[in-house]
């Protein structure tokens, strides 16, 4: 997102001298600035989620970006508190934590080769390898002599036979972008290619350099590159234009490998169970999730922190609701901001924001599991096992449930349906479209299993205190929104799942997301809803009825 810092409009403002202003408030929205922690109850609070979130998104947790120390300070506060309330460790090894291959990695520049015939192809000029990618099938170490390559046309029209791709370098024109990769690419991996090259003559610039993320581990050695369009002359002796569907060329040799460090904080899942009281269902599970991960320090120069929320609140009020990108600002809407800005310094001098805390973006979501846990925990021990996740490093691409449908805790099958949840901080009507006291955004529902959706709906009609669901996103996916949380990874999985959110807001992903912001309220209101969820499913004679694999919502898996 491009938004201007907004420093230069503030230099001519100055403090009042007038000390009892200091305890005033710049914004309608903002509670104390800080919170002195007290014993939590059994009951869903306000209070205890603010005693809560205060630690979590506290400046000292530097952030809690996935594969730091801050974050390895957040996720052992909330394996502390599973602890504390008595849940059983979920993890690896008999603790609360699963591990991830998620560390450091680079490709070695002279271990990597392509030749086509005699001729010597430069790595970084005319190709770069590409990353190991389980979906595309490309290993990160791979080595080939005397491959023929053939020549596949447009990615988005290959239509190569068996026979022609096996054992052979198919290249497309074109390089694959994210998501399901094209029929041509899992056609060529079942054929048994060899090798895979996309021209394109825009090389990955990273290739070589140094890259934090998955170890992405694949089966098979089948090699993947981009080549340049002057590559694809040598190779064939003929511009690509020129080329016909089928059409052979010189044969290519090659070999690459890439070095893999895990980091030193390591980025982990944290899960623990509270066991069912039913012997007959204890061995099924009701799961509830927030990712624990934000994204860390500010990078490059720190903000004002009221100035930046002035802009916001001008430009942006409902977040990436309003728009993604800022390319202009009006003289009237500087003079808003500007306006702004002057109220807060007649209240309280500068302070530059280096922390994007991640209040809300999930500090909210993490907590209201920790206050559902507890609420669990110390009340009737439902018939089925609650199973409780803290994604790890959802920010990073959905690692932590991505990882952990992968590679289950409990037998996969064995999960009666999903509850994520993921940012449940603001939803006044000043954040988002439809917000009010009882707002809850929910999507997902009814995506995997029609019943979960239905069992949802009437619960909520006989609470004593019934939520406003707003359906909307969930039936337009504005901003891909449904794609962009952890509940994805189980629904590719086939589990009922539901997504549980208040929206974005002028604070989403900016420092100014900090705790004296939230709305403990609707968010501990929130919290009953989802335990209320919860429970009615663990004690529900029978599991969910989920439809057909064929018959599910084919968007709802996000091209997975």
């Amino acid at each position: 997102m491009r938004f201007p810092v907004v420093l230069a409009a503030t230099t001519a403002l100055l403090l009042p001298a007038s000390s009892h202003l200091v305890a005033q408030t710049v914004w309608p929205d903002e509670g104390p600035r800080t919170w002195a922690p007290r014993p939590t109850e059994a009951a869903i609070t306000a209070d205890d989620l603010r005693t809560r979130l205060y630690q979590f998104a506290d400046d000292s947790m530097m952030g809690r970006e996935a594969g730091t120390l801050g974050n390895i300070k957040g996720t052992n506060y909330i394996a502390a508190e599973f602890k504390r309330l008595g849940l059983l460790p979920a993890g690896e090894n008999g603790t609360y934590f699963q591990v991830l291959d998620y560390g450091r990695s680079a490709y070695v520049a002279n271990r990597t080769t392509l030749r086509a015939g005699r001729t010597r192809l430069v790595a970084g000029t005319d190709f770069a390898p590409l990353p190991p990618n389980a979906a595309l099938g490309v290993s990160g170490a791979v080595t080939f002599d005397g491959v023929v390559p053939v020549f596949a046309g447009p990615l988005a029209q290959a239509a190569l036979s068996a026979e022609q791709m096996k054992g052979r370098a198919v290249v497309f024109v074109g390089a694959p972008a994210g998501g399901q990769p094209p029929a041509a690419i899992a056609a060529a991996r079942t054929a048994g290619a060899a090798v895979l090259l996309f021209v394109s003559d825009n090389l990955p610039g990273t290739a070589f350099a140094e890259r934090v993320g998955m170890k992405v581990n694949v089966a098979g050695t089948m090699g993947g590159a981009v080549i340049t369009s002057g590559a694809v002359s040598r190779l064939f002796g003929q511009a690509a234009s020129g080329l016909a569907a089928g059409a052979t060329g010189q044969p290519l040799t090659g070999a690459w490998t890439y070095t893999y460090t895990a980091l030193e904080h390591p980025v982990r899942n944290v899960l623990a169970i509270l066991p069912g009281a039913d012997p007959a269902r204890k061995g099924q599970y009701v799961l509830l999730g927030a990712h624990s991960d934000h994204v860390g320090m500010v990078r490059g120069a720190a903000p004002d922190h009221d100035s930046l929320r002035a802009f916001n609140t001008v430009m942006r009020p409902q977040g990436a609701n309003d728009r993604v990108s800022i390319d202009a600002v009006t003289p009237q809407q500087w003079g808003e901001i500007n306006g702004l800005i002057a109220k807060a310094r007649a209240i309280r001098p500068p302070r530059l924001d280096t922390v994007n805390n991640g209040a809300d973006d999930d500090g909210s979501g993490s907590m209201v599991l920790l206050e559902i846990a507890e609420r669990f925990a110390t009340g009737p021990r439902p018939a089925r096992s609650i199973l409780f996740h803290a994604h790890a490093a959802e920010e990073k691409g959905l690692l932590g449930s991505a990882w952990w449908t992968e590679h289950p805790t409990v037998p996969l099958d064995s999960v009666v349906a999903a509850h994520n949840m993921d940012m449940l901080g603001k939803g006044r009507v000043t954040d988002v479209k439809f917000g009010g006291p009882h707002s809850v955004q929910m999507l997902g529902s009814r995506r995997v299993s029609v019943e979960f959706g239905d069992m949802i709906d009437s619960l909520n009609a006989v609470r004593d205190e019934p939520m406003v669901i707003d359906y909307s996103w969930d039936r337009t996916n504005r901003l891909n929104r449904f794609c962009r949380s952890d509940q994805v990874s189980y629904i590719r999985k086939g589990i009922p799942t539901t997504y549980f959110s208040l929206g974005y807001s002028r604070d989403y992903h900016m420092p100014t997301d900090e705790p004296q912001y939230i709305n403990y309220d609707l968010s501990a209101r929130v919290a009953r809803f989802v335990h209320d969820i919860a429970s009615s499913l663990a004690n529900r004679p029978q599991r969910l009825a989920v439809l057909p694999r064929d018959q599910q919502d084919p968007a709802a898996r996000c091209g997975g």
